[in-house]
C-alpha cells in the first residue's frame, strides 16, 4: 500500500483499495470508507449509522471491540455483502 501511495496521483485510498483487493487483505482498507458505510446501512438499516466518517469509524470499531481481527472480517464481510447485493439485483433471463 505504501509503495503505491507512493506513484505520483495515486492517494492513500486508492491504494489501499487496490491493495486489500490484490492481497485479500483488508487490514489496510478505510474501515470507515463511503463503501463501507453506504452498505453497512443498507445490511442493517435500523442500526441508525453515523453517516459522518469519525462517528462511523468509531461505532464500527465498537462493534468489534477494538480488535483487528474482527473489525478486518466485518468490513471485508459487509464490502462482500455490498458486492452481492448489487449484482443480485442484475438477474439474467432464464435460459430456454
Amino acid at each position: 500500500m505504501k509503495a503505491l501511495a507512493s506513484v505520483h496521483r495515486i492517494g492513500l485510498w486508492t491504494a489501499s483499495a487496490a491493495a486489500a483487493d490484490v492481497t485479500g487483505d483488508f487490514s489496510v482498507y478505510s474501515h470507515c470508507d463511503l463503501a463501507v458505510r453506504t452498505w453497512a446501512g443498507r445490511a442493517a438499516p435500523d442500526l441508525q449509522l453515523p453517516d459522518n466518517e469519525s462517528a462511523f469509524a468509531a461505532r464500527w470499531h465498537s462493534f468489534t471491540d477494538h480488535d483487528r481481527t474482527c473489525l478486518h472480517a466485518l468490513t471485508l464481510f459487509t464490502l462482500t455483502w455490498g458486492a452481492h447485493a448489487r449484482t443480485d439485483q442484475h438477474t439474467a433471463p432464464p435460459l430456454d
